[in-house]
């Protein structure tokens, strides 16, 4: 069923490349159910590399399907740790690659039902 609000997941605990068929499963699942997608990531309490590919490689998914998906609020804990690490953000948390539109989502996203 597809729905015209945005339809929020929640990833929590470890993020990493063990638990990235979970949230691989979780994001397909979701896209396939609505038109737009928002991940919220603040639980985040672990996350590697893996954790930043499988969120934008599950954006451009949604985006070859003419749908949407977008980090429910600004990443914070692990996970914005991770992409200052990377270099996606610099420390004050502004984005540093083509991808920062991602990674600091607009506030008015996110006013949707949670998962």
């Amino acid at each position: 069923m597809t729905s015209n609000s945005v339809h929020i997941i929640q990833i929590s605990g470890d993020a990493g490349l063990r638990a990235a068929p979970d949230i691989a499963g979780k994001l397909r699942q979701a896209l396939a159910s609505h038109d737009s997608v928002a991940v919220a990531t603040e639980a985040i309490e672990t996350a590697d590399i893996t954790t930043i590919q499988l969120l934008l490689a599950a954006r451009k998914q949604a985006s070859a399907s003419r749908k949407s998906l977008t980090l429910a609020a600004p990443p914070v804990g692990a996970l914005r740790e991770l992409l200052v690490a990377t270099g996606c953000l610099d420390a004050d948390g502004r984005p540093l690659t083509p991808d920062g539109d991602f990674w600091i989502p607009s506030t008015r996203q996110a006013k949707g039902k949670a998962a």
